[in-house]
């Protein structure tokens, strides 16, 4: 069951937007596929042990989980894990979920699976990068095993380290002993990036410490900046061979870092209007607009009109691309049909506090059942996307690819399986702070992180933080670290 949860956003989570699947189905789902549990099965598959595949289960973020769909999914992992009668547990789950009257959904689930497997089977757990650790799942868990990248594309790897871990450990070749930090501190999500930057320095020192042996997997998890709860934080979790004194230093030096350098994680956004006449300004393209505050995979509709409503308007000199979610918008275009001209009034389906509908004239350019696979190394590659009935909507220059449902941004085959190809666009809009990085900034000239308001902004004071630990950085400037 793998979901991130932002608390902000005006859409809650349902069981079928989990599209779950059960034993072999979920084995054959995720074999040969880039994602943690085909990092399970690659490492597993040649050993002399037997796969019991129990679940596989994922959401695009959005709200917490409804209460009744979360108990039914729980329910079912139980009894699956329950009847595989297993000797060990690898479980892939982002770390960050939430659902009604649960803020920590992974701690609940381990909770449930230490009940089936009782206190001695090992538990090794992967998660996120994003992951907001808990309490909880430091203790349940035998071994806890971070992403090192984002964008993520290391997903397979962290899989398979996690598998070779368990094997140790069944072997008894390691004792995985885990100590952790947490940390009064969220951490923004655009500068974040583990490929250059502050963050790729403290990755580094993590990798080091693996890679010399003095540890069996260290993660640093700045957490999901979007969430509204008791227990929120960044954290840093080491795993050794049975020195519970070394995993403490290591969580505890590299926590220090982080909390050291918070400062060279905040955001410098740029003001849509200028952001465009500096790319209409500039020879070919594409040029890359982030709207981060509407980012699909970080819990916001995918409904902002923060981008569009500009770019309808300007003297564009080739296309634009740009994703929207809207149902209604949709409908519309399907009943005018392919080639007819609307006029139509398209976004601020769901956000309407932060977007207001805008009005446009485009032709219906094409009609499809929204499905599509991911290409691009990272978001579940290889894993079929669907994201209800979609249209390409052309308003001049401006290709808006509508769909019912939400979906990641950051690959650009969203686009090319449209028949949009990103490549030979001047602006192609993105939904996401960070993970369109690793597809788009090889064939970007240049990137524009923008400003504008909704769910997922980068200005994290304006949200309306209620439960979070105060003092907590950056609402608390002056929140002082104890330890």
């Amino acid at each position: 069951m793998l979901q991130e949860s932002n608390t902000f956003s005006p859409v809650r989570t349902h069981y079928a937007d989990f599209s779950p699947v059960f034993g072999q189905d979920a084995y054959d789902r995720h074999a040969g596929k880039l994602t943690e549990m085909g990092g399970f099965v690659d490492v597993l598959k040649p050993q002399p042990v037997t796969i019991v595949p129990v679940c596989a289960a994922w959401a695009i973020t959005a709200n917490r989980l409804v209460r009744a769909d979360f108990a039914r999914l729980a329910n079912e992992f139980e009894n699956g894990l329950r009847a595989a009668s297993a000797d060990a547990l690898l479980l892939a789950m982002h770390g960050a979920q939430t659902a009604e009257g649960e803020d920590d959904v992974e701690g609940h689930i381990l909770a449930r699976a230490r009940k089936v497997l009782g206190p001695d089977k090992p538990i090794v757990l992967t998660l996120d990068l994003h992951a907001n650790i808990t309490a909880r799942m430091v203790e349940l868990a035998n071994a806890i095993v971070g992403y090192h990248t984002y964008p993520h594309i290391d997903m397979f790897e962290v899989g398979q380290k996690a598998a070779r871990l368990l094997l140790q450990t069944l072997q008894g070749e390691v004792k995985p002993t885990m100590a952790f930090r947490k940390l009064p501190l969220i951490v923004p999500a655009e500068n974040s990036q583990t490929h250059c930057g502050p963050m790729q320095k403290l990755i580094s020192a993590a990798q080091a410490l693996e890679q010399s042996g003095k540890a069996e997997a260290i993660s640093i998890f700045p957490v999901q900046p979007w969430m509204d709860i008791a227990e929120m934080g960044c954290a840093v979790v080491a795993v050794t061979n049975g020195n519970l004194r070394a995993a403490q230093k290591h969580a505890d030096t590299l926590a220090r870092r982080l909390w050291d350098r918070k400062k060279d994680y905040e955001v410098t956004l740029t003001p849509v209007p200028a952001a465009i006449e500096e790319a209409l300004r500039m020879e070919g393209g594409p040029i890359v607009l982030a709207e981060s505050s509407d980012s699909t995979g970080s819990g916001s509709p995918g409904d902002s009109t923060g981008v569009l409503k500009h770019l309808v308007r300007a003297p564009l000199d080739g296309p634009a691309a740009i994703f929207l979610v809207d149902p209604a918008a949709v409908r519309t275009a399907i009943e005018a049909g392919i080639g007819a001209t609307v006029t139509m009034k398209v976004g601020g389906a769901f956000d309407k506090k932060h977007s207001k509908p805008v009005k446009v004239t485009g032709v219906v350019k094409l009609i499809s059942d929204g499905r599509w696979t991911a290409r691009a190394r990272g978001y579940n590659t290889g894993i079929t996307t669907c994201m209800g009935r979609a249209v390409v909507f052309e308003v001049g220059q401006v290709h808006i690819l509508i769909a019912e449902r939400s979906a990641m941004t950051v690959d650009p085959e969203l686009f090319r399986s449209h028949g949009i190809d990103p490549i030979y666009c001047k602006i192609v809009v993105v939904k996401s702070p960070n993970g369109f990085r690793a597809a788009y900034e090889p064939i970007a000239k240049k990137i524009f992180v923008v400003d504008t308001p909704g769910v997922s902004t980068a200005n994290l004071r304006q949200l309306p933080f209620k439960r979070v630990p105060r003092s907590i950085y950056p609402l608390d400037p002056d929140t002082p670290v104890n330890w």
